[in-house]
């Protein structure tokens, strides 16, 4: 009997360490779900500020282009004025770029612009059109001035630039177009 109560507390002392071992388990695996529950609810709260932010930028980008709208006009008026009283296309080196500096904005924002909101597709056609009106004006008020002359004036880099961007601006060559001043012969 004695042999068989120390066999009894042999099997309760087994057990009861099997018990504590089970026991430290059970923390174990409690903590750790603990955690990846706490995981899953930052990941989940993460998950929903970044469907806000997106939400946020989604209507920012509404505004903002609502808000252009009204930006893109004030930025023509204000392109026609700067171009009119400093009249920068008569420089041959007056391109997009100068045109966004003088205007203290990026090239890309003025290409939007051209694009989205006027007859001309880009900048540099725009500055191409602000130099023809500028040569047939001076071809008006001087008729003796030479085509180069005139070309050279209104900024273009080259006489043939200069006739190919009056054909296609006015459909008449700048000798076809100088010829509508001229009094008719006697």
């Amino acid at each position: 009997m004695k042999d068989e109560l120390e066999r009894l507390r042999a099997e309760n002392e087994r057990l009861r360490e099997a018990n504590a071992l089970l026991t430290d388990e059970n923390h174990r695996l409690v903590s750790r779900n603990l955690a990846l529950s706490e995981q899953l609810d930052a990941w989940h709260d993460t998950r929903q500020r970044v469907q806000l932010l997106k939400e946020l930028m989604l209507s920012d980008r509404r505004r903002m282009a609502r808000a252009d709208l009204k930006d893109d006009m004030e930025l023509l008026a204000l392109i026609e004025a700067r171009v009119e009283s400093e009249k920068p296309h008569l420089q041959p080196d007056f391109d997009a770029d100068a045109l966004a500096r003088l205007l203290d904005v990026t090239p890309l924002r003025l290409v939007r612009l051209f694009r989205h909101n006027t007859p001309h597709h880009t900048p540099e056609d725009y500055i191409d059109f602000r130099r023809v009106l500028s040569a047939m004006e001076q071809m008006r008020q001087h008729p003796h001035y030479s085509i180069a002359a005139i070309a050279q004036d209104a900024g273009f880099s080259s006489v043939r630039t200069f006739q190919r961007r009056m054909q296609q601006a006015t459909g008449l060559t700048p000798v076809e177009y100088r010829l509508m001043f001229e009094p008719p012969a006697p």
